[in-house]
């Protein structure tokens, strides 16, 4: 677990606002909040709760910082972008953005996303229903039997198209007895067939082209958005019905070649009779997250109207309007998506009147504080002046450094600047340093010797009242054999050697207070000038 979530609990609000979002309670408001901060509550309510959550943003460029920021804690993050609707004939949508996409509904449905970051404008686009997306996932299983010409019918209709090599996802290949699916750009899977009979099923990597992991069942998912719904003969007769023939001759051409993806925009409610957006997706397990809901209501009232200025400029020209444009969902129609749904408001400052919705999360709100801090760069000396100030505030200290080679590059620097390291190190329960010690006689007694000092200082001999008896500085000296130490401890005060009687004595004296008295007669000598 990150330090950084680990130490939430300390905090009674933040307990408070776990217990209320386990117990179901809706909406809530967190406010004070910077963006690192509603990233970190984000997750720690995510990991506190094992609740999926999805992040709803007002832009892509938002989003993308989102997930950045998301990845310090997991790489395990979903990205649901916007589709580029088309105005005019020609498909010019990245593929990377479909893949994107349908990656992130058939993850959603095998309940592997845990974590989705959106924008408002995704969320207000209609897609096919889950029901009609899913309903004819192909389920293969060992020593099942397959009829090839029914296999390559349901692959047609999920969207795969066939390839003499699967070179990316939403491909498959038949070559013999062995049939390759693309399920991701990464990976696909490999049936081989005896006959009829599936006799082995595997994993297999596109870029090399050779099995991995052999398994029991394989789903395969669709490999677009876009299924056919309908026949495409109804399509076009419905079609035919409402528009001039001639108007529509080449789009209907194209329908009929197979090229239907390119005009699903402009006939999006001749393919699909009903329709949901991503929210409908998720509304049941999850918890919905609004990033500054200020800036989401006014970009998705900018949508609204930057399309509107689409569709009069169309109609101008006397063009068809791409119904996918008349059919985005409003900041009204929104909010009545989420308003069944557990929703978290996360805010920078206390706001003013948004919407009814927001108003009553406020009077379940929490408020935090929370300030940037500096990004120090090259700048050391200062990182080390807000150190010591905190140390001196009693404030628990975390340090981001990027990556590990980083952190021991800032550790060393440490070493150098600060004698009062491994207060830092153990007051943080930090293995990387405590293992440290641990393999260095000379960083184990400037450990002790640093760790006596501080607590001295205070007045406190029991580390359980600031560390916690899982510590790993209390586990280690629950693992020392106490009459070891006490006779060496012994030995070393016999010799007059107080600085190492001092260390060994004050380990002792953690869970046996009766050799606090000889742990201080060591430590007054030493004050007085005594010889270590």
């Amino acid at each position: 677990m990150d330090e950084s979530i680990k130490i939430l609990p300390n905090f009674k609000k933040f307990n408070s606002y776990i217990d209320d979002v386990k117990q179901g309670i809706s909406p809530i408001m967190l406010s004070g909040l910077t963006d690192v901060a509603k990233i970190h509550f984000a997750y720690s309510t995510f990991f506190y709760t094992e609740k999926p959550i999805c992040i709803v943003t007002y832009n892509e460029l938002q989003a993308k910082k989102i997930i950045k920021d998301l990845q310090y804690f997991t790489n395990k993050v979903e990205y649901f972008p916007r589709r580029e609707i088309l105005s005019y004939d020609y498909l010019a949508e990245s593929k990377d953005i479909s893949n994107e996409r349908i990656n992130c509904l058939n993850n959603i449905y095998s309940k592997k996303a845990k974590i989705i970051v959106t924008t408002i404008e995704s969320a207000s686009q209609k897609i096919v229903t889950k029901n009609e997306l899913y309903k004819n996932i192909v389920e293969i299983k060992e020593n099942s039997i397959i009829e090839l010409e029914e296999l390559k019918k349901k692959l047609f209709y999920l969207g795969y198209e066939r390839r003499d090599l699967v070179e990316n996802a939403g491909e498959y290949s038949i070559r013999g007895g062995i049939i390759d699916i693309g399920i991701t750009k990464e990976t696909g899977i490999r049936i081989e067939l005896w006959g009829d009979e599936v006799d082995s099923i595997r994993e297999f990597n596109i870029m090399s082209q050779r099995s991995t992991e052999k398994v029991k069942t394989a789903k395969i998912y669709p490999a677009t958005e876009f299924v056919l719904e309908r026949n495409i003969e109804e399509v076009i007769s419905d079609i035919l019905n409402d528009f001039d023939e001639e108007k529509v001759a080449e789009d209907i051409e194209e329908i009929k070649n197979g090229n239907y993806l390119s005009k699903v925009d402009k006939y999006f409610n001749y393919f699909y009779k009903n329709s949901e957006t991503i929210i409908d997706y998720i509304k049941e397990n999850y918890i919905i997250f609004l990033d500054e809901i200020s800036k989401i209501k006014a970009r998705s009232e900018n949508i609204i109207k930057d399309n509107q200025n689409v569709i009069k400029s169309l109609m101008e020209k006397k063009r068809t309007v791409p119904q996918a444009l008349t059919n985005l969902n409003n900041y009204i129609d929104f909010l009545g998506l989420i308003k069944n749904i557990q929703t978290i408001y996360l805010e920078k400052q206390d706001i003013g009147f948004v919407d009814k919705q927001s108003m009553h999360a406020k009077r379940n709100g929490y408020s935090f504080s929370y300030r940037e801090v500096n990004f120090f760069r090259s700048s050391m000396d200062l990182c080390f002046k807000e150190i010591q100030q905190a140390q001196h505030d009693k404030k628990t200290i975390v340090i981001l450094t990027g990556n590990k080679d980083n952190t021991k590059k800032v550790k060393d620097l440490l070493l150098e600047k600060l004698e009062n390291l491994f207060d830092i190190a153990i007051r943080l329960n930090d293995s990387y340093t405590f293992n440290l010690c641990k393999e260095n006689e000379l960083y184990l007694q400037c450990f002790f010797y640093h760790v006596a000092n501080y607590y001295f200082n205070l007045n406190m001999c029991c580390v359980d009242d600031i560390v916690g008896s899982n510590s790993y500085y209390c586990q280690f000296l629950k693992n020392i054999n106490k009459n070891d130490l006490k006779d060496r401890a012994e030995q070393y005060f016999y010799e007059e050697q107080w600085y190492l009687s001092y260390l060994d004595y004050f380990a002792i004296s953690i869970y046996d207070n009766s050799y606090l008295d000889k742990c201080n007669k060591c430590l007054d000598i030493l004050k007085k000038g005594g010889k270590l």
